[in-house]
């Protein structure tokens, strides 16, 4: 008879490392045969040297447990992972039809670049407005690397990573098969967030709230100046949740002092669950759960399910995640001190077995990496055997095309002798066409500047008034300055002409200059526009009677710029 599949499944907490080894028998019956708890250090400034933290329990469990290597299912921490349930409106809602989608849904949702993160999705249901609920999941890759690193460099081989929200849901879905009467309300109260998980036939919701025990402890030790170890000590040894209007307080005052502190935290937490739940009815359009399931690390604080009762009026016990799991005796102590920590370690042993679960799985680049090369390796060490037959055949080949060869590369070696003097005439017959094309089209300019001028000189007699106008002078300018701007250099080419002329003492006056520079607007010419009018009358004499004419200039600027030879 084979032997059970065994394998160890690693919930990476934040205030306390635990790890459990379970088996699964042939008929797929799980059993948790051992497990084990390291406490990490809770001070959130400590955090980077969490990896290090991690590598250090895990050596000294598996030391104790005399193991060298294995396999390991890691569920990380909820506030780790960004999560985030979106309904989405696909017609028909098929597996295919939401793969289609979902790419461009998971840049709109999840808020970190996707190639920074390790991402992956699971659909959950439909909403009872019809759409698919889709539950986008992401973690940054260089914190999922440097916590896949510390288990690795243990001795573990992942196999898969988890989160705990979902694993605590399969752990749900395991202990009660056929779903709860109604909704449930998961609330997973860790160290540093309160995962709520709501649970329905065909309907899911998750949410992480960033508060959990350490709020608490950090209230007290705030509260009472001290270390936050010291105020943990005193929260686990003596805390419990102060009850409402009508209920006895603790007669010790430390331990009434601490009571009063954890209700003032747990509302904010509990008002957040409030607000989570509003919106889970109103924009999701799920029901109003009618049990709630305590469990995590806080789930032990006394008279935390009364709180609850009290405060979101709902029927409050203790997830036990254990239905239908034998547990072993070697095993009991570690339950019996566990008992709410133990959901995450289920959910991930239920990839062993045949239960129903979510697929889903962050398993880190580098570990991809190495997992598709083991899944190659036979094809490529037979890849390697054929290719060394395949040199040896041909070296045999290759001794005898060698003579074949030789005889081969001397003629090509005359042609391309051959060809090389071709290609020497060739560039010489390019250069000579260079330099022909360089007379042309300097032959071309001098013959584009001969009628440039003449062209100017018709263009301006016959825009030029029949009457009381008459022009003096025309020379050509460079750029035309623009009011404000820096200098442009000067290339040489001629951008403008000034002209200059007289008007006649008219009845219409000034007005003969203005319809000069208005028939110039229709010049294929000059570049004339009537809002530029005023930057091109530079001068404009002013009739007293004194004169029989009067002075005018004009800056004409040229549609096209005339580049005189060199």
């Amino acid at each position: 008879m084979a032997s059970p599949k065994k394998t160890l499944v690693l919930d990476l907490g934040m205030q306390s490392l635990r790890i459990a080894e379970f088996s699964v028998s042939t008929a797929g019956q799980l059993t948790l045969l051992r497990g084990a708890r390291r406490e990490l250090m809770i001070d959130p400034a400590l955090d980077t040297s969490r990896p290090e933290q991690i590598r250090l329990a895990l050596t000294d469990v598996l030391k104790n447990w005399k193991i060298s290597r294995s396999e390991v299912i890691c569920v990380l921490p909820a506030h780790t992972v960004f999560t985030r349930v979106v309904p989405l409106e696909v017609p028909g809602g098929s597996a295919e039809q939401v793969a289609a989608v979902v790419g461009f849904e998971a840049q709109q949702n999840i808020p970190f670049p996707l190639e920074e993160v390790v991402w992956d999705y699971v659909v959950m249901g439909n909403t009872p407005s019809g759409a698919v609920n889709v539950v986008f999941l992401a973690v940054k890759a260089d914190l999922l690397e440097s916590l896949c690193d510390s288990v690795s460099s243990a001795g573990l081989n992942i196999t898969s990573v988890l989160v705990a929200p979902l694993a605590l849901y399969d752990a749900f879905l395991n202990a009660s098969p056929a779903g709860s009467a109604g909704t449930t309300l998961l609330l997973d109260i860790g160290s540093r967030t309160s995962n709520m998980v709501i649970a329905a036939e065909g309907a899911f919701f998750s949410r992480s709230i960033p508060s959990g025990g350490l709020a608490v402890t950090a209230a007290i030790a705030k509260d009472i100046h001290a270390e936050l170890d010291e105020a943990e000590n005193l929260k686990i040894s003596r805390g419990s949740v102060a009850l409402g209007a009508g209920f006895e307080q603790p007669n010790d005052p430390v331990e009434a002092n601490i009571a009063r502190i954890a209700r003032q935290t747990l509302l904010k937490t509990q008002a957040d669950i409030s607000r989570s739940l509003s919106y889970y009815r109103s924009n999701l359009g799920g029901n109003d759960p009618s049990l709630i399931l305590l469990t995590g690390g806080m789930a032990s604080l006394p008279y935390l399910a009364e709180f609850f009762t009290e405060k979101l009026q709902k029927e409050t016990s203790f997830f036990n995640p254990l239905e239908g799991i034998t547990v072993a005796e070697s095993a009991r102590s570690f339950v019996e001190s566990n008992s709410n920590n133990l959901s995450e370690l289920v959910g991930g042993a239920l990839l062993l077995t045949s239960a129903p679960r979510t697929k889903v799985n962050l398993l880190p680049p580098s570990v991809s990496r190495k997992r598709a090369f083991a899944k190659r390796f036979p094809y490529l060490a037979a890849g390697v055997f054929f290719f060394l037959a395949s040199l040896g055949a041909w070296y045999g080949f290759a001794l005898q095309a060698t003579s074949l060869t030789r005889t081969t590369t001397a003629s090509i070696d005359a042609e391309i002798a051959k060809n090389s003097r071709i290609s020497s005439q060739i560039k010489a017959l390019a250069s000579k066409e260079v330099s022909i094309q360089q007379t042309s089209d300097a032959i071309l300019s001098v013959i584009n500047l001969r009628e440039a001028y003449p062209r100017i000189l018709a263009e301006l007699s016959a825009k030029v008034p029949e009457r009381y106008l008459w022009i003096t002078q025309i020379q050509a300018v460079g750029d035309i300055p623009q009011r404000g701007a820096a200098a442009k250099t000067n290339d040489g080419s001629i951008k403008a002409l000034l002209v200059k002329g007289l008007y006649l003492d008219n009845p219409r006056q000034t007005s003969v200059i203005d319809d000069f520079v208005t028939a110039l607007q229709s010049s294929d010419v000059f570049a004339v526009e009537e809002k530029e009018k005023s930057k091109i009358i530079t001068q404009r004499g002013s009739p007293n009677g004194e004169y029989w004419a009067y002075p005018f200039s004009l800056r004409i600027p040229l549609r096209n710029p005339i580049t005189p030879l060199p």
